[in-house]
């Protein structure tokens, strides 16, 4: 016979069991992107995962320089701490932008009775002094051993300033945050977004409004990097000048024709591509510069034969499709629920067009929803 204390005891962790299966804690995530303060919470509950909120707060020029890095203390934590008070924010994880890595290829030669982290350490000491870059002390690292062979090791290294960080950990814990995790924008993107295969490799491209981030990755590590300084607002000013007409008007021309092979003016379509070749130079750059050969040579299977964007760009017709074609590689918008290990489930509350634009903190908060 089951007494009443026991069967309220079996009610109760049930119901208990069934609502933390039920809905999970919220995960946040926070991006800088081109003086826009970005932020995403998403929740798992019993349709799926879902976002929960998400927006942005554009920050004035005070606030921040040219490059995103914040100038002014104070004003930035008011912002911060008045957004974490309207949407209920204790805790986050932060996206660092790509423009301030410095990611990088290296093969470092063995030396006999010497640990394999000691050469490792030494030799990205001499790396930044040979690049007149910091000392290596002054930044966090992360490397990856690709390959082994008898003579060395190849490796691919993430430098990230160790101020910035600590800096950017510093204001937000004065708007009452707690940071448990920071992530390079492509790294959160492709750990959390993105499926490919061990051995193969991609190029992502985050294509903004004035700047372009350009990833070349072995799985989810990131070989080569690179920020090109072109955006849709280059795209804009090419179509004003060309045409001579208001912004306005670019823009509604942009938004109807895009990179199409339709497009009604032939001249114009020729100066909008020559103003996406640095971009494509880049990409080409990286895939020659790293390649498939270094590989090879040491039986290491490497393959590049994709190309994913996000970002402002990817919602420019014919713009994913142009990039693709001139790299050779097969295109592809980003979806953010292809490298997810749990069942698809609609975007609640964020339209399929916002991906593009939330991409990196919705791939964080996503990476770090328990």
């Amino acid at each position: 016979m089951v007494t009443p204390f026991v069967f309220v005891f079996a009610w109760y962790t049930y119901y208990m069991f069934s609502f933390l299966q039920k809905k999970s804690k919220p995960s946040t995530a926070f991006s800088i992107d081109e003086r826009n303060l970005r932020y995403v919470t998403v929740v798992r509950d019993e349709q799926g995962i879902q976002v929960q909120t998400y927006g942005s707060e554009l920050l004035p020029d005070s606030i921040l320089d040219e490059n995103d890095e914040i100038v002014n203390d104070a004003q930035f934590v008011g912002y911060l701490r008045s957004l974490a008070k309207s949407i209920e924010c204790t805790e986050a994880n932060v996206i660092i932008p790509d423009a301030i890595t410095h990611c990088f290829h290296t093969h470092v030669a063995k030396t006999p009775d010497v640990s394999q982290q000691a050469i490792i350490l030494d030799h990205l000491k001499t790396y930044c002094e040979s690049h007149d870059m910091l000392s290596y002390g002054e930044y966090i690292s992360e490397y990856e051993i690709i390959l082994e062979t008898d003579f060395g090791y190849d490796l691919h290294a993430t430098l990230v300033p160790k101020k910035y960080i600590e800096h950017l950990q510093r204001l937000f814990k004065q708007a009452g945050i707690t940071v448990h995790h920071i992530e390079t924008a492509h790294h959160a993107v492709a750990k959390s977004c993105i499926q490919i295969p061990t051995g193969h490799g991609f190029v992502a491209v985050s294509f903004g409004r004035k700047t372009t981030s350009i990833s070349l990755f072995n799985g989810t590590t990131i070989v080569a990097h690179d920020v090109v300084r072109i955006g849709i607002e280059d795209l804009y000013k090419t179509i004003e000048h060309k045409l001579r007409i208001s912004r306005s008007d670019a823009e509604k021309i942009m938004s109807r024709h895009g990179l199409l092979r339709t497009h009604p003016d032939t001249a114009v379509l020729g100066e909008l591509y020559l103003t996406l070749y640095p971009v494509v130079e880049s990409i080409d750059r990286m895939l020659i510069s790293i390649g498939t050969e270094r590989y090879k040579i040491f039986g290491h299977r490497f393959e590049t034969q994709d190309i994913v964007v996000f970002g402002h760009g990817a919602l420019v017709k014919g713009l994913v499709g142009y990039l693709g074609e001139r790299t050779n590689l097969r295109p592809h918008e980003l979806d953010v629920w292809v490298g997810r290990k749990d069942s698809r489930a609609p975007i609640m509350n964020l339209p399929a067009v916002e991906t593009f634009l939330y991409a990196e903190p919705l791939s964080l908060a996503l990476l770090y929803l328990q």
